[in-house]
């Protein structure tokens, strides 16, 4: 294993609670709802009042999040100028400290690689007014790398997934719900567009030749928890919360 993926997974090891991105963007909504206490996201936006009880449970916000997405370089590269209005953070949002780690080479197998392609980027940020200061690890790699040679490849538990419009260019997010046993991951917060079966299946060829071990069958069944309501709006539907049975 190449002495950057060995750095990487060394400093996700440092971490108890996990939650993924994948396909992010510059978008730190996912870091906006946890550290929010996991407020809706009317409740969440600019200007609107919070609950009379308005109170943060910094155990149930996860240590570490971890982002991908094979583009937005020149964003992340300014590091400590990460916007928060650019990046959907609500409340108030603070970045006490920004390196990058070392780069994978040529990660990606569907995507092109790029000069930049493989970089990683860590943020200590704080959010809400808390005290838990919450690191974020960007990769730039494609989404199927960082699960296959990443995560499962070192055992790496992702509890929580979070997935806005992955309707895919070269692939879609439905792949994901086949390895969460893998995984053990917990609750998946998404749109329709990563559910199995809601838009016809897409095929996900690419990934069936270049990662097949990402193609087996689910083993799970997501249960969507309807005490929930909707929690973050996107540009197609409404995420929803979604529990992982075996």
């Amino acid at each position: 294993m190449a002495d950057s993926i060995i750095a990487l997974v060394e400093e996700i090891k440092k971490y108890k609670s996990i939650c993924y991105y994948p396909s992010s963007g510059i978008d730190l909504s996912d870091i906006d709802f946890f550290g929010s206490g996991k407020l809706h996201w009317s409740e969440r936006v600019e200007g609107a009042p919070l609950p009379i009880d308005f109170c943060v449970n910094e155990e149930e916000i996860p240590d570490l999040f971890i982002h991908t997405d094979i583009n937005f370089y020149m964003q992340y590269e300014e590091g400590l100028d990460l916007e928060a209005d650019e990046c959907n953070i609500h409340g108030d949002y603070e970045i006490l400290s920004f390196r990058e780690l070392p780069q994978i080479k040529q990660p990606n197998k569907i995507n092109d690689n790029y000069e930049f392609s493989g970089k990683c980027f860590e943020y200590k940020l704080k959010v809400w007014n808390h005290n838990k200061i919450i690191t974020l690890i960007h990769i730039l790699v494609e989404n199927e790398y960082a699960v296959s040679q990443v995560f499962l490849k070192n055992g790496i538990k992702i509890d929580y997934m979070w997935s806005k419009d992955w309707a895919g260019s070269l692939t879609c997010g439905t792949w994901f719900v086949n390895v969460c046993d893998q995984l053990h991951t917990k609750k998946i917060y998404t749109d329709w567009l990563c559910v199995p079966g809601k838009r016809g299946q897409p095929l996900n060829k690419p990934v069936l030749e270049h990662y097949p071990e990402l193609m087996v069958p689910c083993k799970v069944k997501l249960i969507k928890n309807e005490n929930a309501g909707w929690i973050d709006e996107s540009a197609h539907s409404w995420l929803s919360e979604l529990d992982i049975r075996k």
